[in-house]
């Protein structure tokens, strides 16, 4: 497993114990079904390196998490707007009560984290995915890993 892989599990174990959220993907699916809803979909954004040492570098890479609440135009006036302001705290503070990514047990980390940032959100919008809007919010981490290189031979 990749440490790419391995943070999107992570992200989605924290994501699925927030209260409300029914699904946290770890792999975006074709499509969301209504029933999963609220869910998350986690997508990997930029990064940025910084060299540490000729075989080691600090990587910067920016998570986009999307919470899907409900279809737009579901309901009555306002109940997907009320639905998605219950998550701008509750997804905040149960992030930011894992400032590594654990599980809330000794040794349960990962070990090439070396610093979590909670960005923040977008506020709630309208979140497009296969062809279907979402009112939704979409939530922002940077995570910082420390990376071996390889260097090729005769470099």
């Amino acid at each position: 497993m990749t440490t790419i892989d391995q943070i999107r599990q992570r992200l989605a174990e924290i994501q699925a114990a927030v209260s409300g959220v029914k699904r946290a993907y770890t792999r975006a699916p074709q499509a969301l079904a209504d029933s999963d809803l609220p869910a998350f979909c986690t997508f990997a954004g930029g990064s940025v390196i910084n060299p540490i040492s000729e075989t080691l570098i600090e990587e910067t890479r920016t998570w986009l998490m999307r919470l899907y609440v409900k279809p737009i135009l579901s309901g009555i006036d306002g109940e997907a707007e009320k639905a998605a302001e219950e998550f701008l705290i509750q997804v905040r503070n149960t992030f930011l009560s894992h400032p590594q990514l654990g599980k809330g047990t000794k040794d349960a980390v990962l070990s090439f984290v070396e610093k979590v940032v909670w960005l923040g959100d977008n506020g709630i919008q309208i979140l497009p995915y296969a062809g279907q809007n979402y009112l939704g919010v979409e939530f922002r981490v940077n995570i910082v890993t420390i990376v071996p290189l390889t260097i090729a031979k005769y470099e």
